[in-house]
């Protein structure tokens, strides 16, 4: 798409960040975090949300228990990959 002043788009050039998390990385704090703030909340607002929350908390743990099982089967499918660069091989 050719640059168009009419079209108020600006190309800015960003710096690029790889970031490499595990599953387990992320379903951790969610579980605790669902479990923090359920216990933090009060009236009918914390009364409609416990259970929510802490159905959160248990779908985390579910899902760091099926990561568990994959990585005892095979430990590199779900490991992180480094990134190719575009235009590389």
């Amino acid at each position: 798409m050719p640059e168009d002043e009419s079209s108020g788009i600006t190309m800015v050039p960003v710096k690029r960040y790889d970031i490499s998390l595990s599953l387990e990385e992320i379903l951790t704090p969610l579980a605790e975090l669902a479990g923090r703030q359920g216990a933090l909340l009060s009236g009918p607002e914390g009364a409609q949300l416990e259970p929510h929350l802490r159905r959160l908390s248990e779908l985390a743990g579910e899902l760091k228990e099926v990561v568990r099982q994959i990585n005892a089967i095979n430990p590199a499918l779900l490991a992180p990959r480094a990134r190719q660069q575009p235009g590389g091989g």
